[in-house]
């Protein structure tokens, strides 16, 4: 077991306390328990933090007592619950998320799990209201992410339509152009019945 403590200043911009010393420092690790302790130094809040980490050896499985491959499977099979047409935005949600974390250099997990993407596709949320309706999806993560997942689930096929009928923003609005110079030329069709 190791013990971290971090102190973090509130930062105006992000109105709460930024994160990085936090994910970089439990990076990779289960935290075993957390005490926090807010103050005021020079009119400033801050927030110190004592973290009992789980040591990690080389030889850990990894997250939660699952190898590589028991991870693997089971994002396989999350994946697996949605139709084939959502599939590709889920791909591409978990991309973006991926090399974001990167970016950030901290675990995929804390920027979005597996769950709350899945979720996303599954709802297709339009506006930050709706995202914010998704389990996880905070506050603050809308405020960070949303514009971006909401322009990624706009370019995402329609739910129940394969990809390759779903339809740009662009063509329903040329029907709905059409429909209005045409609605006077109704066609009878014969309906099998």
């Amino acid at each position: 077991m190791q013990i971290r403590v971090i102190t973090m200043r509130y930062s105006e911009g992000l109105q709460g306390f930024p994160e990085d010393a936090l994910r970089t420092a439990t990076f990779g690790r289960d935290v075993l328990s957390m005490e926090h302790h807010f103050f005021v130094h020079g009119n400033m809040p801050h927030i110190t933090l004592v973290l009992s980490l789980a040591d990690s050896g080389s030889g850990d499985p990894g997250k939660n007592g699952m190898s590589y491959e028991e991870r693997k499977a089971k994002a396989e099979a999350e994946e697996a619950q949605l139709p084939e047409v959502s599939r590709p935005a889920f791909r591409a949600l978990k991309d973006w998320r991926n090399q974001l974390a990167k970016a950030k250099g901290c675990p995929a997990y804390n920027i979005a799990r597996n769950a709350q993407l899945l979720e996303i596709v599954k709802k297709k949320p339009k506006t930050l209201a709706e995202l914010k309706e998704v389990a996880g999806c905070t506050e603050k993560f809308c405020k960070l992410y949303g514009e971006e997942i909401l322009k990624m689930m706009a370019q995402a096929p329609h739910a129940g339509v394969p990809a390759s009928q779903a339809v740009s923003p662009e063509d329903d609005e040329e029907k709905e152009k059409a429909a209005g110079r045409d609605n006077l030329q109704i066609e009878e069709q014969e309906m099998p019945f």
